[in-house]
Formats: structure tokens, sequence, C-alpha cells
């Protein structure tokens, strides 16, 4: 089968789309919304991020109209009749739709794939309709490049609890390594099995052919390519192997695509990443990881900074105007935040805060309380038993604050929004473009790129194949 990549239907070649993906990237007002600015340093600057950063006719535009209909514009690029966006942003917004990939999950002749339903249904026990639906076609894809290499012999790496080792073990008869760090989801795996056996799981194989179906857990710290001891302990040295992932966090991708370049064994890899958020950028071309992986795209020189990457990890079209409240709210009440700790000249002794639990969002203050006692924690200074500490945020003060700066809230979402569905989507592009190449450059004689889950789903559903060509 051919190299592929799920190129936009303008272009017929992968270089041709990087071509047409950098020279748009990198022009300076897309690198103003890709690298420049934080969504949480949103009130820090005057005039505000909103105003510093969009041309004037965008300005008015998005001040003056409804405002979901501004968001399902910006989300979904169609727009309501009364809607009349200016010729600049139509222009801005149907160039990044033309280079953005087709996240559709569909068959060779462009009907939606059927999901392959799972044959035992002790497999589904403790999973989401979300991992049911990810293990049923990842796994469905791993077995297929198993049967390709001519092995049965598959490392799952960051297994977690163990969902798609199981599915790959029972389902498809394959001899699973399954690799995971935090000991908790190891031992959380080893009670999803016992409780699969005791299910009479073992009883009910679909399939034979494959190999023996064995299951077995490694805990291990992952931070290379070279997985040789995980291989030696198993007792496979010596046996091809297909290396799988799904949703590899941060560089674990890139340690996954390198173990077939590392590691001898390993003769396929079948990955899909996801927490881009987490993945480095190079300082230099001696690092051993991080973006960019392959030599085509360090002869391009394309930053993806923190807040890229950040917006690659985003999702717009899986929010519905009911979910996107509650999500720009979050963003809002971080933003206020920020401004309170640089008034009180706090900036540089915090640490990241992270998503709180839902009740802390009920109002501004009390996300104030939660959000500084993870603050807090960072903050070394000696007090005095009469100094003030500086995080005890009083009613009063968040309430001013938050009465002050509320009418802004629109423009937060709108900006927010806009770096979402215009850096968001171009951004993982090229980060799976740099992948692609990676694996091409490195002596992979096939290499496919192509949708694997539905995105409503399961937002990050690109997957990353590759077998080494040779024997």
């Amino acid at each position: 089968m051919p190299d592929s990549f799920p190129l936009p239907p303008r272009f017929s070649s992968v270089d041709e789309y990087l071509s047409a993906l950098a020279e748009f990237y990198l022009r300076p007002f897309v690198q103003s919304l890709a690298g420049e600015m934080h969504i949480i340093n949103f009130f820090l600057t005057s005039p505000d991020l909103f105003e510093d950063t969009l041309p004037e006719e965008w300005l008015e535009f998005f001040d003056q109209a409804e405002l979901d209909d501004v968001l399902d514009y910006l989300i979904y690029f169609s727009k309501s009749p009364s809607l009349q966006p200016p010729d600049s942003l139509s222009k801005f917004l149907s160039t990044v739709q033309s280079l953005s990939i087709d996240r559709k999950l569909v068959d060779e002749k462009g009907h939606s794939k059927p999901v392959p339903p799972l044959h035992s249904s002790a497999l589904s026990v403790g999973m989401s309709p979300k991992k049911i639906h990810e293990c049923q076609y990842l796994s469905s894809l791993i077995s297929d490049v198993c049967s390709k290499v001519g092995t049965p012999h598959v490392i799952d790496l960051g297994s977690g609890k163990g969902y798609l080792s199981r599915t790959l073990a029972h389902e498809y008869n394959c001899s699973v390594i399954a690799v995971e760090t935090v000991e908790s989801r190891t031992k959380g795996a080893a009670r999803l099995d016992s409780l699969y056996d005791r299910k009479g799981g073992k009883k009910k194989k679909a399939r034979a052919e494959m190999g023996t179906g064995s299951l077995i857990h490694i805990e291990k710290f992952v931070d290379g390519g070279d997985l040789t001891d995980i291989v030696e302990q198993a007792g496979l040295s010596g046996h091809k192997m297909v290396l799988a992932g799904l949703h590899t966090c941060g560089n674990l991708s890139h340690h996954a695509l390198k173990s077939l370049v590392d590691t001898q064994e390993i003769h396929a890899v079948a990955v899909v990443g996801c927490c881009y958020n987490l993945m480095t950028e190079k300082d230099s071309e001696e690092d051993d990881v991080g973006y960019p992986m392959s030599r085509k795209l360090q002869s391009c020189s394309i930053p993806l900074p923190s807040t890229a990457r950040m917006l690659a990890c985003q999702a717009p079209a899986t929010w519905t105007r009911e979910t996107r409240e509650s999500f720009f709210t979050r963003h809002f009440y971080r933003a206020l935040l920020q401004l309170i700790f640089r008034d009180r000249g706090l900036l540089g002794q915090i640490q990241n805060i992270g998503s709180l639990r839902k009740q802390w969002y009920s109002s501004f203050h009390t996300y104030c309380k939660g959000a500084c006692q993870r603050a807090v924690g960072a903050y070394d200074a000696e007090l005095d038993a009469s100094s003030e500490n500086p995080f005890d945020i009083s009613e009063e003060v968040s309430t001013e604050y938050h009465d002050r700066l509320l009418s802004k809230k629109r423009r937060l979402c709108v900006l927010w929004t806009l770096m979402a569905c215009t850096v968001g989507p171009l951004t993982e592009a090229l980060i799976h473009l740099d992948r692609y190449y990676f694996l091409k450059e490195n002596g992979a004689s096939e290499v496919q790129v192509s949708v694997i889950f539905d995105q409503v789903m399961s937002a990050r559903n690109l997957v990353v194949v590759g077998i080494k060509g040779f024997p």
C-alpha cells in the first residue's frame, strides 16, 4: 500500500501541502495568534489582547454581531443570513479551512465507517462509550498491521488501565506487553484483567489465528526509543513486534516513533498522540526529542511555542452552545485571577493551577479560593503572623474585579475561539507532517497518517502508522 496523508482536497502531494501550510502559518498575524499571547494574560495589556491583535474591521464586527452567531461562524465556517463579516475575515477563515485536514471518519468509498463490534461483552467492563469506540477501531487497525508484519506480538505503550491491551489480547489473540508508568493504573489494569476472567471472557475468544492471546503488564518509565530492556524482560528478544499507543501523551509519541529506529525488534508502529501541550520544542538539533523530529520540518523553521501546542489540543467542532459557555467561564475566571496576581506582584511565584472541580466554578470568588489553595503552595516568602497573605482574596475584591471586567468576557470568548479554530488545526497538521516525514526519513517502507476515530467521540483522532523497510 502506498504512503498516505489526509491531504485537503486542493493538494496533490504532501510536499505541496507542507509548502502552502508553512507559508500561511509563518505570516506575522498567524504567528501573533500562535505564539505571542496566552489567553490567561488577556487583561494584562492595555489595550487588551483583543484590541491589540485583531484588525479594526474585525473588532467592529465581533463587538456588534450576535455572539452565538459569531462563534458558530468561527467554529463551523458557516454563517447565518443576517451575519455580514468583513471580506478580510471571510478570506482568512476560507484559507484556514482549505489548509485543514478533513477529520471525518470515512472508508475508502467515502461512506461513514461502521463500528466493528467487540465479540466479548466482558471486554467493555469499565469502558466509557468513548473508550469502547477507540479500542474497537484501533485494535482492528493494529491487528491488520500485525498481519502485514507477520507477528502476534504487540507492545502497548502508555497502556493505562489496559483497555486496548485486553482488546488486542482477547479479541484478536495478540501477545501483548502492556507498559505503563503509573503504579495505580497498572494495579487497576490487573483488577480489570481479573474481572474479565471472572466474567468468562477467556471462553469467548472470537478468533484464533493471530497468536496466544496473552497479556503481561510491565511498570516502567519510558524516556527514549530504545525499548530493548522491555523486550528482554518479556522474553521476546529477536521476535518481530508492533508498537501501539492509544493517546500517547506529549513526547511519549516521539519515543514510540523512534522505537522503530532504535529497537531492533520493533517492525511497525501505530500511534494516536495527544496532549501536544506536554510535547517539547527542540532548542537545538542536538536535542534527542521534541518538535521538530524530522529534517524536513527543521528546514522549514516553523516554531510551535507553548500557546500553539495548547491550541492544537482543542476540539471546537465538539463544543455545543451549552458546553462552550462553561468553558469560556473557566478561561474568564483564570484571566481575572492572573490580573489579581499581577496587581499583587505574585506572577513569578505561582505554579500551574490547572483545572479545578466543577463546584469551584460556581462563582468567581469560589474559584479564587480553590485556585489559590493550589497557588499558595509555591509561595515561599516568610510571613510574619501579622503580615497579610497575598493569596487571601476577599469576596469584596473578587467581586470588584469580576464586575468591572465582565463586559470584556465576550471579547475573550471570541479571541479564544478564533485562536482555537485557526491555529489549532493547522498546528496539529504540522505535528503530524513532522511525524510523517520522520518515519519517511528513517527508512519506513510504508507510512500512513489517517483518521481513525469519529472526532465527536474522540477529538484526537489521527493515527500514525509506520512499517520498517526491511524484513
